[in-house]
């Protein structure tokens, strides 16, 4: 599993370089915010996009049919990429918003910024256990388009509601608590995970034994 995910970030890793240096370039520019926030969220949807690209062209399903690996190992990994480069994302958002912060002290909303990134969050995992399965079963080039719209939906989505909820006070009043929301998003976040999950392991069963071909 190690090894396997060790593999994956070796493959996520020169294109990965780029994303991350205009992804920081972004979040530091002023007036920027939402868009160096979209932009370092982006990160979790390509490169495990790429990884799945890079593996068929190698095909790498064969090899690893050959592997001591259980397919649900192989599928978990991809999660576990976009996991990792979600929370990369995030830190880079918090990272830009502090230095503009030293640089131009007061010129950060951090109530605002902590909203953003918890609904950005909670979006990139809630599609990319949309989009994952779609991977899987149409593959990289087919599964490229679905997931784009789904990815400019959901980020759209997220920034704009977060923006338009709490951006207006009446609005703010009549959400539940704070710990609540978050239970539940959390909840929300591990039923689709969980079921994106299963979906995509039967996709990648059934396209290692050439049911897609």
């Amino acid at each position: 599993m190690i090894g396997l995910l060790k593999k994956d970030l070796y493959v996520a890793d020169k294109s990965s370089r780029l994303l991350v240096v205009l992804a920081l370039v972004f979040c530091l520019a002023p007036g920027f915010g939402s868009l160096g926030s979209t932009y370092a969220m982006m990160m979790a949807f390509m490169l495990p996009m790429n990884s799945i690209a890079y593996d068929e062209r190698c095909k790498w399903d064969r090899y690893a049919a050959m592997l001591p690996c259980r397919p649900s190992q192989i599928v978990w990994c991809k999660y576990l990429l976009s996991g990792i480069y979600t929370l990369l994302g995030e830190v880079i958002i918090l990272a830009g918003a502090a230095v503009r912060h030293i640089m131009k002290p007061g010129s950060v909303d951090w109530q605002s910024i902590f909203e953003i990134n918890l609904m950005l969050a909670l979006v990139m995992f809630l599609v990319i256990s949309i989009t994952l399965p779609f991977l899987f079963r149409f593959g990289s080039e087919k599964g490229r388009l679905i997931m784009l719209v789904v990815m400019a939906m959901g980020v759209g989505t997220a920034v704009a509601s977060t923006n338009a909820i709490f951006g207006d006070r009446d609005l703010v009043s009549l959400l539940p608590p704070v710990p609540v929301l978050v239970t539940l998003g959390a909840a929300l976040v591990i039923g689709g995970i969980y079921v994106s999950f299963r979906l995509s392991v039967h996709f990648y069963r059934k396209r290692q034994n050439g049911a897609y071909d």
